[in-house]
Parts: structure tokens; C-alpha cells; sequence
């Protein structure tokens, strides 16, 4: 009776079949896992292989991405399933047919998100650091890409608050010079930020933001 390959011992004929892959094994810790395995492309793309405790005999092959918060869509995600006695070059070939077409397309997808959000941290980041150092005594806290510059002032309080691309500015209980000061600096220092002529803010003791 012939003992049917592990999901770890499936890997390298598989990615032999598919050609620029290379097969790495899964780890617990410093152990290696039978019921799984990585395959990982030249350019860096990973597909996962595991079989699953719920369906044993079967493989499921899915593409893997980098951390993101890229808002995946149904089907974007997808796996392929087959049968672990199947041969190696037909497994190769359901996963270059059914999934990494769609798994490319994705993948690049997600890479440029990340990329445009780095991107946005780094503005973000540029933004309340040059705000900050525009305004005496202000405090900055950076989050992503979100970032927040809150000041004291006797009497009031400011806080400017940067969302990406959004701002939003409070001013409590501010003297107007002081108010005019601080919208300047944020028109002045963030010249990409505009209102549109149909959003008017709101009123803080009778200063329009």
C-alpha cells in the first residue's frame, strides 16, 4: 500500500512543475509542520499549502500578501482544492490556471496600496512635524496615518487633527489673532488641503472654521 505524501513532502514536486517557485517548510515554532508548506516565487510572492484538519486527503493552495489593510473583495482570496494523490503536474497546473492569475493581479493591487500608504504616513508624518514646529508648545502624536497637534493656550485650546489627505481643526475658546495665526499655518503649510464651497464647518465661540 502506498503511504500518500504529506502536504510539506508535496511542496517541492510542485514546484518543480511550476518552475521559478522553491519550496520552504512550515514552522511551529523551530518545527517543521507536514500539513503545511510555502512556495515562494523569485519575485517574492508566497502560495500557502496546508491540508486542512476538517477535509483530510485534500490540499488548499491559496496566495498569500504582505500585512495590509487593503480592503479585499470577494473572490480576491480565493484558494484552489485537490486531491493530494493527484499528480503533482496536474496540481501545477490548477494553480497556474485558477489561481495565480487572479492572485498576480491582486497581489499587485495590494502592493501599490501599501505603497500609497507608506506614502501618506510619511506625509502625514512631514505635515504635523512642520505644523508643530510652526506652533510654540504644541504636542504631536503620529498614528498611521493619522496625526494630531494639540495646544494649550491660555485661555483655549487648539487641536488639528490629520486624517490622509483630511484635516480638521478645532479652536476652543481661542482669541481671534491667535485663531488667524493658526489657519494660516495650516493653509500655508498644507497647501493641497481644500474646502468645498458647499461645506461651511462649523462655528467655535464665532470663529468659522
Amino acid at each position: 500500500m502506498t503511504v500518500p505524501l504529506t502536504a510539506a513532502e508535496l511542496a517541492h514536486p510542485i514546484a518543480l512543475e511550476l518552475g521559478n517557485w522553491r519550496p520552504q517548510p512550515a514552522l511551529h515554532g523551530v518545527q517543521e509542520l507536514d500539513h503545511a508548506a510555502t512556495l515562494t516565487h523569485l519575485d517574492g510572492r508566497q502560495l500557502h499549502l496546508s491540508e486542512r484538519f476538517d477535509d483530510p486527503g485534500h490540499l488548499y493552495i491559496r496566495g498569500a500578501f504582505p500585512v495590509t489593510d487593503y480592503p479585499f473583495r470577494r473572490g480576491e482570496r480565493d484558494s484552489v482544492r485537490v486531491a493530494m494523490t493527484e499528480d503533482p503536474a496536474n496540481i501545477a497546473a490548477r494553480i497556474t490556471d485558477d489561481l495565480l492569475p487572479a492572485h498576480c493581479d491582486v497581489h499587485e493591487r495590494v502592493v501599490e496600496h501599501n505603497r500609497a500608504q507608506a506614502q501618506t504616513r510619511r506625509d502625514v508624518e512631514e505635515a504635523a512635524r512642520d505644523l508643530s514646529a510652526r506652533l510654540p508648545g504644541a504636542r504631536t502624536r503620529v498614528d498611521g496615518t493619522c496625526a494630531s497637534v494639540h495646544m494649550n493656550l491660555e485661555p483655549g485650546e487648539v487641536s488639528i487633527g490629520l486624517d490622509g489627505d483630511a484635516v480638521s481643526l478645532v479652536l476652543n475658546n481661542v482669541p481671534r489673532i491667535i485663531a488667524d495665526a493658526v489657519v494660516f499655518a495650516v493653509s500655508r503649510f498644507l497647501p493641497s488641503v481644500q474646502t468645498p464651497e458647499d461645506e461651511y464647518g462649523e462655528c467655535i465661540d464665532g470663529y468659522a472654521l
